[in-house]
């Protein structure tokens, strides 16, 4: 399972979450206009740095992946590959053999071809580009090799041997060269040069004008330039007001048979409304139609409503934990101990009914405790226990005096600073709980409600104590190193707790090498077993997705990967039956 981040939604991203998700359409229905509500802005739409969910959700319906995931069946599919990849081996290196699909186009009527696959490969490794989130997902990469003969054939050159490492390697949009690089300047740098970076590398003047031209905001919001092999091409956008989409008069995919084509909707409107109740009203008005990731509380209260009738009610499980992120290289928080001493601190089961209205899961580690194969039932779930905290607090060696908690040989006491996303109710919630129980034993807590980009910059730079996240992650694989090995820790790794254990990255790693899935079920428990330990993340509670869609439109499509539904399958509810 991958995990991915509000920010960077990957593995980690990974997942995400499913960040090529590869939406279509067979046949194309004229179900008209979909309202979605977003509570923020997606700030870019840029495939490689994904800012967050909502940047993710847009993209995947402008742009495709070699692989899809099918929801239904909870496995990859081809999408622009036209079959799964043929694998082969030798001592050291996987090969992974793909074939673009003869019909895949760009929106110029030319075809996609394996040039553009090693174009976007190197977007997702040039240095000087934020892209530390994607790389994560692929770096086992080490080349691509075209075939002479065939300009949609190519080899992906693999470092090791993974199971993962099939289904891993489609998991990244694939980007118009044409587009993104006109001039083919990059053309004369080799794959390798940036999954194996020689020597100033990020000094080569095709390099350098390369990453200027990648990196100008304005790019990523243009019209003319936002222009992928998916359903949809962006029609306008109102930062902090409206994103709109609609749906290409010709498009390849149409033709396609899977449901991973479909792309229902001829128009998609995704409103952006900070305010819920503005959100609710306009929806119960019939001015918004989905309203995904609605709070608990108000989807009981509309669930409960007089105008209930009126609309769907989705809420499948999700893959989405929120945690209490720790900087374990922190002075404050090296120790163990403390780290456990904050899970202690956090009342989960009040905070499940008074966020999740009830309908979270609690659980002990990252892994969802509906994936049971893998998931280690045997730790307990940590205890809402002040006291508790105050004695691990007292075994690390913190001092407890009159006007609060020190650190051995300190003269000043301790202040604890918990960083969040601003304007997040769910995070404010939390926060507020753990500040108070931290008041109880003595100990001072600031809260620290941050922009979205400012925190994840602190946080890649590690520049943060304790912070409240989301991880987004999906039932697929269990590759847990963009996260917690200790190969990933740095600016430009995805590691933002700093975690580096050598047992854990062992384990981390044989969890992926192995083929073999008894084994790596235990292996996923003694890992499990590990992190409950050394609590580099204290996870709170799976939070389900709670989703609400006007009955002028059907056919859904519940799932447990983000959004929790697919908007690309809406059609009018006539058409779905009158259900």
């Amino acid at each position: 399972m991958i995990f991915s981040n509000q920010v960077r939604a990957f593995v980690c991203a990974l997942l995400v979450a499913t960040l090529t998700g590869c939406p279509g359409s067979k046949p194309q229905q004229s179900t008209g206009t979909v309202r979605v509500v977003w509570p923020k802005d997606p700030e870019s739409l840029c495939p490689v740095t994904l800012p967050n969910s909502y940047a993710v959700q847009s993209i995947n319906l402008l742009y495709q992946g070699l692989l899809a995931i099918d929801a239904a069946s909870r496995s990859r599919v081809p999408c622009l590959a036209e079959a799964m990849p043929r694998e082969t081996r030798d001592d050291s290196l996987t090969y992974l053999q793909y074939r673009l699909n003869p019909a895949a186009t760009w929106d110029n009527g030319k075809p996609v071809l394996a040039s553009d696959v090693a174009f976007t490969l190197k977007a997702h490794f040039a240095p000087g580009i934020p892209n530390e989130g994607q790389r994560a997902i692929i770096d086992f990469i080490q080349d691509i090799r075209l075939d002479a003969k065939d300009p949609r054939a190519f080899t992906l050159v693999c470092r090791g041997h993974a199971a993962t490492h099939a289904i891993n390697s489609g998991e990244f949009s694939v980007l118009p060269e044409y587009l993104l690089d006109p001039t083919g300047v990059l053309r004369a740098v080799p794959v390798r040069s940036f999954t194996r970076p020689v020597p100033n590398l990020e000094q080569l003047p095709a390099v350098l004008a390369f990453q200027k031209a990648f990196n100008e905001a304005s790019r990523w919001r243009d019209p003319q330039q936002l222009r992928g092999s998916g359903p949809y091409e962006l029609v306008s956008w109102n930062n902090g007001q409206q994103l709109t989409l609609a749906r290409k008069a010709h498009w390849w995919g149409s033709q396609q048979s899977h449901p991973v084509f479909e792309a229902n909707p001829s128009r998609i409107e995704f409103h952006i409304v900070p305010n819920a109740a503005t959100a609710i009203l306009a929806l119960r008005r019939g001015e918004l139609d989905v309203y995904p990731m609605i709070s608990g509380p108000d989807f009981a209260r509309l669930q409960q409503s007089a105008d209930s009738t009126r609309f769907r009610f989705y809420s499948p499980p999700s893959f989405r934990v929120v945690v209490m992120e720790t900087n374990t290289q922190h002075p404050k928080l090296r120790n163990a101990l403390v780290r456990q001493a904050m899970g202690h601190l956090i009342d989960v089961d009040q905070l499940v009914r008074a966020v999740t209205f009830g309908r979270g899961r609690r659980t002990t580690g990252i892994i969802n405790p509906l994936e049971r194969w893998a998931y280690n039932d045997s730790l307990p779930l940590r205890s809402y226990a002040p006291a508790r905290a105050a004695e691990l607090l007292q075994q690390a060696g913190w001092q407890r005096r009159a006007d609060g908690w020190h650190l051995p040989g300190q003269a000043q006491p301790v202040s604890l600073r918990v960083a969040y996303g601003a304007g997040e109710r769910t995070y404010e919630t939390i926060a507020l709980l753990f500040q108070q129980a931290a008041r109880q034993i003595g100990l001072e807590v600031a809260l620290a409600p941050t922009e979205g980009g400012l925190l994840s910059e602190q946080r890649r730079n590690g520049e943060f104590e304790l912070a409240l996240r989301t991880l987004y992650g999906n039932p697929f694989f269990y590759d847990l190193r963009p996260l917690l090995h200790s190969d990933f820790v740095g600016e430009h790794g995805a590691n933002r707790t700093r975690f580096s254990n050598r047992r854990a990255d062992q384990l981390m790693e044989s969890i992926v090498a192995t083929g073999d899935s008894t084994s790596q079920a235990r292996q996923l428990r003694q890992l499990q077993a590990l992190l409950y330990d050394q609590a580099p993340y204290l996870p709170l509670f799976f939070e389900p997705f709670r989703v609400v869609v006007g009955k002028r439109l059907d056919n859904a499509r519940p799932t447990g990967l983000e959004p929790g539904f697919a908007v690309g399958s809406l059609r009018a509810a006539a058409e779905a039956g009158g259900r």
